[in-house]
């Protein structure tokens, strides 16, 4: 935790709302205003453009992508020289199939490398993933790339029936309200943005009727969160007979298993719209009103499904799905291998837009951890201490019991105490000083029968568990 986290955390709530609202702010001034609304009102115009024209776009936006790479970048300027791919070889889209596949470890072993300055400008932005099947990877962005990642989300709100001057529920990873805290408000707002933060540490069933309460109250018509966390408020509610009416959902992160599908949609009478988007910043694609798969932002990136040796598949075989970035020109990802399976449709989808879509992606699927205090806690919300880290090749983390918390770790290079003690620092200012954090190192993290990958193993009763048997 830095300084400035220390002070908001010790502060009032009053005084942390207007932190947050500076620090929209300052979001605000770097990657909305003019710019902004320009790339959303493009954004709703090419969502019909025939397939041709689409083409043509990503054809353009590939070939100066392809050769700023070259010429600033060392990584690239090696890979293509070694490929014997010239910049002027990459003419349109079927040309991308000339590069190489960027993977994670190169991605993580060079990144100043992929670079294309040797340090970052001042309206760069860092960013990094989570680092649960591998190691966490830091991504540098440029501020055009911030800005149409924000054009395409709210083009994907505007599908669920968002507006503008709307009103959303966030219950996502931050800790905006410190988990010390036994008493409502558990939520901050952002009225910049129109947002109401709830502290999505702070669930469980003494505390969820004050989070129904203020909704309510603020009488909102739209929320967003981690499947996970929305299933937790959703069980609340069903196990009460209760319900709380929403235009809509929106959900991503994580696997949208059926049974937390039918369970959110029961409990706030609505439709659940979830999107697929990635820290890296290559792909984002997201369900419209008819929930037949997700339609693929294809003037973000350009997505291809290729099989195990990087070949191209056609529409309908699932493979490994490969993005590349059509804006950032900080640091490129060229057909960046994201580490998860789907397949692409073609068939022209009934709401009209041209837009291809992705079926169901598959990615891991976790538990949920219970705290002493009787919270329920995302898996997707105790990513966040692993980011910093570079230094861990793999993670687990283990549930034996209402108290202790394992985390196996496949040590890299460089990895010590410290990093140790700092990200166990992260897991217990999530989870409460309750909690028991015990290390253990290992060589390897064993894969479910299946072959997937399962981070969050709990092996604790509680009523928003999921049979893994069921979705694995």
């Amino acid at each position: 935790m830095n300084r400035l986290e220390r002070i908001y955390h010790r502060s009032p709530a009053w005084a942390q709302n207007v932190f947050l609202n500076a620090h929209a702010w300052r979001i605000r001034r770097h990657r909305y205003g003019a710019p902004f609304r320009q790339a959303a009102n493009t954004l709703l115009e090419q969502e019909r453009w025939p397939a041709d024209r689409i083409r043509d776009y990503q054809s353009g936006r590939l070939r100066a992508i392809v050769a700023h790479a070259y010429a600033h970048s060392r990584y690239y300027r090696e890979a293509l020289d070694a490929a014997g791919v010239h910049p002027t070889d990459i003419r349109d889209v079927d040309d991308l199939a000339k590069l190489p596949i960027l993977e994670k470890a190169t991605v993580r072993g060079r990144a100043a490398d992929l670079m294309t300055a040797a340090r970052p400008a001042r309206d760069w932005l860092k960013g990094n993933t989570s680092g649960t099947t591998g190691a966490p990877l830091s991504v540098w962005y440029d501020r055009a790339t911030c800005i149409v990642t924000n054009a395409v989300d709210r083009r994907h709100k505007a599908w669920a029936g968002m507006r503008d001057d709307d009103w959303i529920g966030l219950l996502l990873g931050r800790v905006v309200v410190p988990v010390e805290r036994r008493r409502p408000p558990f939520w901050r707002v952002n009225h910049v943005h129109r947002q109401l933060w709830f502290s999505s540490f702070h669930m469980n069933d003494e505390t969820l009727g004050a989070f129904v309460k203020e909704i309510r109250r603020r009488r909102l018509r739209f929320l967003e969160g981690y499947p996970s966390t929305l299933f937790v408020l959703a069980s609340y509610l069903i196990q009460r007979g209760e319900t709380l009416p929403m235009q809509s959902v929106i959900t991503s992160s994580e696997t949208l298993h059926r049974a937390q599908l039918e369970t959110i949609e029961a409990a706030f009478e609505c439709r659940v719209f979830d999107f697929y988007a990635l820290a890296e910043r290559v792909i984002y694609a997201g369900e419209c009103a008819e929930h037949e798969g997700k339609h693929i932002a294809e003037e973000y990136g350009i997505t291809e499904i290729v099989d195990d040796g990087g070949e191209p598949l056609p529409p309908g075989r699932a493979g490994h799905l490969v993005g590349t970035s059509l804006h950032n020109t900080a640091m490129p990802m060229l057909r960046y291998r994201t580490g998860d399976i789907s397949a692409l449709i073609e068939e022209p989808c009934a709401c009209g837009r041209t837009l291809r879509r992705l079926e169901p992606v598959t990615t891991k699927a976790e538990d949920i951890v219970v705290t002493p205090d009787g919270r329920f806690v995302s898996p997707s919300i105790l990513t966040h201490p692993f980011k910093p880290f570079s230094q861990i090749r793999a993670s687990q983390l283990v549930q034996e019991d209402g108290r202790t918390l394992v985390v196996k770790i496949v040590a890299g290079p460089g990895f010590t105490d410290e990093h140790w003690y700092e990200l166990a620092a992260g897991l217990s200012m999530r989870l409460g000083p309750e909690m028991r954090i015990e290390r253990v190192l290992v060589d390897e993290i064993p894969r479910e029968r299946s072959g997937k990958y399962r981070w969050v193993v709990s092996r604790v009763d509680h009523r928003c568990a999921l049979t893994w048997e069921a979705h694995a």
